[in-house]
């Protein structure tokens, strides 16, 4: 029973070290599927799921139709939707509200950053003039700001959405 108990403890002392150590900070998000990426700094321990999934838009010979009725930019074949975007911070799941990822597609690259006093995802998605980055920010406890730049000029905003805490008596 010791040895099983000894044994256990070992286990678990070496798989943490590994765990950490195969962290992700930054990937290529995949087309369909479900991309990772996490960091960890102080008392803070990122990780990030980004759910995704393919739609047909025809081929890059095609013409680009006059109207769009979906967020694809056209810069990838088949176009790869965001279905979902889940944030845990230290294990605990946060509410991510849906204006903070439903609009997004063909995204190429994540990447999460976490300081002493919060943490951030970064996406870049699209290619040339429909190039966009995406920055959420986050702490322990809620998603606090959503802010959307050109893939040119990531310095000048396009969009910006603050969320606050609504607490109910």
């Amino acid at each position: 029973m010791k040895t099983r108990y000894i044994i256990v403890c070992l286990w678990a002392a070496l798989a943490t070290p590994l765990a950490y150590a195969q962290q992700q900070t930054s990937a290529v998000v995949l087309s369909q599927g479900e991309t990772v990426v996490a960091a960890s700094a102080g008392k803070l321990a990122v990780q990030v799921r980004i759910k995704t999934h393919e739609v047909s838009i025809g081929k890059p010979s095609d013409p680009r139709p006059a109207l769009i009725d979906s967020n694809c930019t056209y810069s990838r074949y088949p176009c790869s939707i965001v279905d979902r975007l889940d944030i845990l911070v230290n294990g605990a799941r946060l509410f991510v509200p849906r204006s903070a990822f439903c609009d997004l597609a063909d995204v190429n690259k994540a990447e999460v950053k976490v300081g002493e006093k919060g943490a951030f995802l970064r996406l870049e998605g699209g290619d040339g003039a429909e190039a966009f980055i995406v920055k959420v920010e986050f702490d322990k406890t809620r998603v606090k700001r959503r802010t959307v730049a050109a893939g040119e000029s990531a310095d000048q905003l396009l969009q910006e959405t603050n969320y606050h805490a609504v607490v109910f008596d």
